[in-house]
């Protein structure tokens, strides 16, 4: 018998008591049927919304719409969905009609996947599969719950949820799921960025990614939402396995390095390019990092998440010897910064674990990474909010306007502190603002360039 929280069970004893049934399903049961770990439970109801409201004191009405509410029971926040059978998808995204039902089994038809239509008493523990989600759970196989081009019309979405399952779960799309996805593909067009975005974040999180980026090419999906990564399709520069590699390489925390992954060599195709100097992909870095800010941005993610992507993609291409100096390796922590320095290293062995097929030994790497972490426990300054003063005491002190020499003379006390932190004390760089500011400005007379005498332009000259 499987593992049933007592909170669970005594959330389905209130069901029980007042004559209605109430199951566990979807991923919860899923998981537990695999051996997961389950966190979150969501639950299907012969009781009306209505009826689960007069049972609790405190039920929030979510998604009245389609017969959900929140219970908050305990310290629990519980996601009860009256039995329903949808009516047509008219938008093949969501149902235009929805009837409550008191069966079980008709609510379970109406969903995905198999392994998605299962259903668990919360109180006995007895499984109720009429669709046969146990069995494909054992053969690790993906199957739609009646016919796949029904489910794929009704929902295009269903079609990513089916690659994503296959990629998370590591199992085989059945062919014929596969077909009817490669009949639909054109019918993504029509499901929000928004809900895309969500399932390409959990297919991130898989193991290996790039089974689902596979299967996304193959089924005709990825040409829908993502073309960028068919470029290399008619390129004599192919890099779409190497960058599912990459991705595969890459950890999964924080979720922007396997994005980053993805996309740090996608504009090659576009930069590709063989002269008498050979092959070469001259600013595919910049052009791979504007791609990666539309790609995201059509995708609707946050805008954080953009910016940390591309700023990563942008300059993978750094480059390390041991014959750098202090200086130099401040000058890269404040260029790229102190997270970021660490996520480039993990990204630059990423990329040559694509390469090579596995981690990589890369003792330069290593030494960088040491020689940052140095740096960064001895508090270092690394940035203008480092300086031991700010452009309020600029203009205060030495008179500089706000302005483009503000901006300037802070850059030029930069550059010092990262060549020599010693002198990050007020007294030297006042001093060291002051001349700059007079070099940079206020030239003496001496260092003008001599004037034209005036013309006489008197009567008569």
């Amino acid at each position: 018998m499987l593992h049933i929280p007592s909170a669970v069970r005594d959330f389905g004893r209130i069901f029980s008591r007042e004559g209605y049934e109430l199951y566990i399903v979807g991923g919860a049961v899923r998981d537990a049927l695999l051996g997961k770990k389950v966190e979150d439970y969501d639950f299907a109801t012969s009781a009306t919304p209505s009826e689960v409201t007069d049972l609790f004191q405190r039920v929030i009405p979510t998604g009245l719409q389609h017969g959900t509410v929140t219970v908050l029971f305990g310290n629990h926040s519980f996601e009860v969905t009256t039995y329903r059978v949808d009516g047509s998808y008219s938008d093949h995204r969501r149902p235009d009609t929805i009837t409550f039902t008191r069966s079980l089994e008709e609510d379970l038809a109406r969903r995905d996947l198999t392994i998605n239509a299962i259903a668990l008493n919360p109180e006995t523990g007895d499984v109720v599969d009429p669709l046969g989600g146990r069995k494909d759970l054992k053969d690790r196989v993906i199957r739609t719950v009646g016919s796949g081009d029904d489910r794929f019309r009704e929902d295009a979405l269903r079609m990513v949820r089916a690659v994503r399952f296959a990629a998370t779960l590591d199992f085989t799309l059945l062919p014929d799921v596969a077909r009817a996805i490669s009949r639909h593909a054109p019918l993504l067009g029509q499901v929000s960025q928004e809900r895309i975005a969500r399932e390409l974040e959990k297919l991130m999180q898989a193991r290996r990614p790039s089974g689902g980026w596979r299967l996304f090419r193959e089924t005709g999906l990825l040409a829908q939402f993502l073309p960028e990564l068919e470029e290399d399709r008619d390129s004599p520069w192919p890099v779409f396995e190497h960058l599912l590699s990459s991705c595969d390489c890459a950890p999964s925390d924080p979720p922007q390095l396997r994005w980053a992954a993805l996309f740090h060599d996608i504009g090659k195709p576009r930069c590709g390019a063989t002269d008498e100097r050979g092959l070469h992909f001259h600013g595919h870095d910049q052009v791979s990092a504007t791609m990666a800010e539309e790609i995201l941005l059509r995708l609707r993610f946050p805008k954080e998440r953009i910016r940390s992507v591309a700023h990563l993609v942008r300059h993978h291409m750094f480059g390390y010897s041991p014959e750098w100096s202090d200086a130099a390796v401040r000058r890269f922590i404040s260029r790229v910064g102190q997270e970021e320095a660490f996520l480039l290293t993990a990204l630059r062995r990423a990329d040559i674990c694509g390469k090579t097929g596995s981690p990589p030994i890369l003792p330069d790497l290593d030494e960088l990474e040491g020689r940052i972490r140095g740096i960064l426990h001895q508090g270092q300054p690394l940035t203008r909010k480092d300086l031991a003063i700010n452009g309020k005491d600029l203009m205060s002190r030495i008179g500089i306007p706000p302005g483009p020499a503000l901006g300037i003379v802070l850059e030029e006390l930069l550059e010092t502190i990262l060549d020599d932190p010693e002198r990050n004390t007020p007294e030297t760089l006042l001093e060291i603002a002051r001349a700059v500011y007079q070099a940079r400005f206020h030239p003496s007379r001496e260092e003008r360039p001599p004037e034209e005498a005036p013309r006489d332009t008197s009567p008569g000259a």
